[in-house]
């Protein structure tokens, strides 16, 4: 039976060698189904038939196979009341490498809070909690900011834990990300148009905020003033509102269409707009 399925498969990879436009929908949706029904036999068949390379044509529609499955996985996480920040993390991270995979997140990220706990736990306060994560984060970890990324792989949340090097949106996800296991109420907000690091300390109604595109500096109450003011703006708590889930998933697309607007990459645009279509604020 399965070398019933291997030869068809085969089969299938020969013919979308050669697909015209005419035949390319049907031989997509058939590969779709392949995949459905069994991924790894066709992950194996695959590098059986090629050892080197896979045609252009094969590598195409199991790219927007796995496009047309993210929408759909977006949809289903775009229903949730508060959906999770990792999951849309992981999603994302779908895009650019499609077997990314929920453990590609969790796993470095728990390795980081079991570094970071011994620190955290004997912190006194508050102010000392955001210096050992900028000691932690910068000085240990090594992750660097990164103001302009011209590669949209860099936007993938595992390729930066990996490679460490991020945006000022992917360094304020790690603070959350970090900070939810411990427990602390950590979200990002805009500042007229810089994104910070809020942290809350609820037990004595006071906020921080953390600045990850300067190495983790905390702001004070002026800094924060100067800054509004340069922008013509005056102080408005608004200004301090957290930035939800949807609303950060929907940054991470709009920087990645930002990119791709730059090579006029018109097929992957097509799939990231509609991402955010599915998207809601």
């Amino acid at each position: 039976m399965q070398a019933q399925d291997n030869s068809r498969l085969k089969a299938l990879f020969k013919l979308m060698e050669t697909e015209t436009d005419q035949y390319g929908p049907l031989l997509k949706q058939a590969l779709a189904s392949a995949i459905k029904a069994n991924p790894d036999e066709v992950q194996r068949t695959l590098q059986e038939e090629f050892s080197t390379s896979a045609p252009r044509n094969v590598l195409r529609m199991l790219e927007e196979i796995c496009w047309d499955d993210l929408a759909h996985a977006l949809a289903v996480f775009n229903t949730k009341i508060n959906p999770d920040l990792e999951d849309g993390l992981m999603l994302l991270a779908k895009f650019t490498s499609p077997t990314t995979a929920r453990g590609d997140l969790n796993e470095p990220l728990d390795d980081l809070a079991r570094q970071l706990r011994p620190a955290l736990v004997n912190a006194a306060n508050y102010t000392e909690i955001i210096q050992h994560l900028k000691h932690f984060i910068f000085d240990m970890q090594g992750f660097q900011p990164v103001p302009t990324l011209t590669d949209i792989r860099d936007l993938s949340f595992p390729r930066f834990l990996v490679h460490k090097k991020g945006s000022c949106l992917t360094l304020a996800c790690l603070y959350v990300c970090l900070g939810q296991r411990f427990g602390l109420e950590m979200d990002v907000v805009d500042l007229a148009g810089r994104l910070l690091v809020y942290m809350r300390d609820s037990k004595n109604d006071f906020s921080y905020l953390i600045d990850p595109m300067d190495n983790g500096k905390m702001l004070t109450e002026t800094d924060c003033q100067q800054y509004i003011e340069s922008r013509g703006l005056q102080k408005d708590e608004a200004l301090f509102t957290p930035l939800s889930t949807r609303l950060i998933v929907r940054r991470f697309i709009a920087n990645m269409i930002f990119i791709l607007n730059k090579v006029h990459d018109e097929r992957r645009l097509k799939y990231l707009r509609s991402y955010l279509e599915i998207i809601k604020n």
